[in-house]
């Protein structure tokens, strides 16, 4: 049995459609640092340069791209969420022509189906974490690679590159896959990869005075020792979150005799995975860069049995079995972890107890968005508060503390104990400088969040 080829498309758009239904229904404030770079924006669009007035360990492309989308907003911060959707959805179409073409639309529909309804996709795209549009501009590389368009998909690797430095995995691999196979376009490839990211960073590393290069790479070498999670819990978080495309990806590699079609993204997958080997400080969201290929694999290895005679009725049951399980575990336990439903109770306290020249300072997945939401800087311009800034060096307490002095608010996250005792904070909070000059005014309770911490106190300073 075979599906109607001339409606694989709509129902791309149908579950595109769920998708974004799915999404914007559980689009709220979280704990995030993407709040972060939103906050970024907003200093771009007030005349600030990243790495000259302030820290940003990243490329610069996703808080330009915020930028923009601010002068749109009309202050509502949370509409700015949808990027990351929009582009995962744009990575499902890269997905479904890609094997359209390739095999057909409805080795399309299944792959793009399973890549947005993916337990990954789902969850990491309730943050801006660059991740999703870094996939975005890598499937698009794949796909202008695969179709005869080196420079364009050079662009699409460049535009990745701008996002964030674990783009330049999937275009080596895309890089050998042109040495191997086009060695004629390679250097059209190559061209369209500089194209944008050299002139981006050489102007970036002179007006930053050569901080640039340093917040961008030589930061990231401090934190190989592991700063963040266990590595084998984050992967194994992934390998059981995404059973279905890891274990068909893993019959894939063992069982297809026809790896040659599916070639480059089996280099831009390898390549990538030396990542999540011999980079200590991984997080979950990074296997966004291969949950889309693993999707394409996993489809491919499905259709191996399409001349079965019930593969048709059984496909749809496992794909509407997939979609239905992973929507109701996401919806269920994490969907509404780490939300934060204190935050207009405690913005309108923030405004009436200061005034707009008055600045805040705090946890990077709070502040930022306390400050754009009530109006009031952060002080110092210290945008990035994440505690690995003090952990390398990269500041030290009594540079934060030389920079906020004057700050009228300070908030913090972290644990109440039962006998009242406040503990949990990270490092970036100058707890002497709050015992100093600040008194706890304000707290709020949090539950269920991913971090385990239980409250958000506010500190008023002298």
């Amino acid at each position: 049995m075979k599906f109607p080829k001339d409606k694989c498309f709509l129902y791309f758009l149908l579950a595109s459609f769920v998708f974004l239904i799915l999404k914007l229904f559980e689009m709220k404030f979280k704990f995030s640092d993407g709040f972060t770079y939103m906050y970024m924006g907003k200093m771009v669009l007030e005349g600030f340069v990243p790495y000259r007035d302030f820290f940003f360990a990243s490329p610069p492309l996703q808080i330009y791209i915020l930028a923009f989308a601010e002068l749109f907003s009309g202050g509502n911060f949370l509409i700015l969420k949808i990027i990351p959707i929009i582009a995962t959805i744009g990575s499902g179409f890269f997905i479904y022509d890609y094997m359209k073409k390739k095999f057909g639309s409805r080795y399309g529909l299944v792959a793009s189906v399973l890549f947005l309804f993916s337990f990954l996709t789902l969850l990491t795209t309730d943050y801006s974490t660059g991740i999703s549009e870094t996939m975005f501009f890598v499937l698009g590389m794949v796909y202008f690679a695969e179709s005869g368009k080196p420079f364009i998909a050079g662009l699409f690797g460049s535009f990745a590159l701008l996002i964030r430095l674990y783009a330049p995995l999937p275009i080596a691999g895309t890089l050998l896959y042109y040495f191997i196979y086009r060695k004629k376009e390679i250097l059209k490839f190559i061209l369209g990869v500089l194209t944008l990211f050299l002139p981006v960073s050489v102007i970036f590393e002179l007006i930053s005075h050569g901080a640039y290069l340093n917040q961008i790479f030589f930061f990231r070498l401090h934190l190989v020792s592991g700063i963040g999670l266990s590595k084998w819990s984050v992967v194994s978080f992934f390998l059981v979150g995404d059973i279905m495309l890891v274990l068909g990806s893993f019959l894939y590699f063992i069982f297809d005799k026809e790896k040659k079609s599916l070639f480059l993204p089996i280099l831009a997958t390898s390549f990538s995975v030396l990542l999540y080997i011999f980079y200590s400080d991984i997080y979950y969201l990074y296997f966004g860069l291969i949950i889309a290929f693993f999707a394409i694999f996993t489809t491919k290895f499905i259709f191996e049995f399409e001349g079965s005679s019930s593969f048709r009725k059984v496909l749809i049951l496992a794909v509407m079995i997939l979609v239905i399980v992973n929507s109701s575990i996401y919806v269920a336990d994490y969907a509404s972890a780490s939300n934060m439903p204190f935050t207009s109770s405690l913005v309108s306290f923030i405004k009436s107890n200061s005034l707009p020249n008055d600045t805040i300072y705090g946890n990077f997945q709070v502040a930022p968005l306390i400050s754009l939401l009530s109006g009031r800087s952060l002080a110092g311009n210290i945008a990035d508060t994440n505690p690995k800034n003090i952990m390398t060096n990269t500041f030290t307490i009594k540079d934060v503390e030389d920079r906020i002095s004057g700050v009228k608010f300070i908030i913090e996250k972290g644990n109440i104990l039962s006998d009242g005792t406040l503990t949990g904070f990270d490092d970036s909070t100058p707890l002497n400088y709050m015992k100093s000059n600040c008194s706890l005014v304000k707290t709020y309770p949090v539950e269920n969040d991913l971090n385990g911490n239980n409250f958000i106190g506010v500190w008023e300073c002298s």
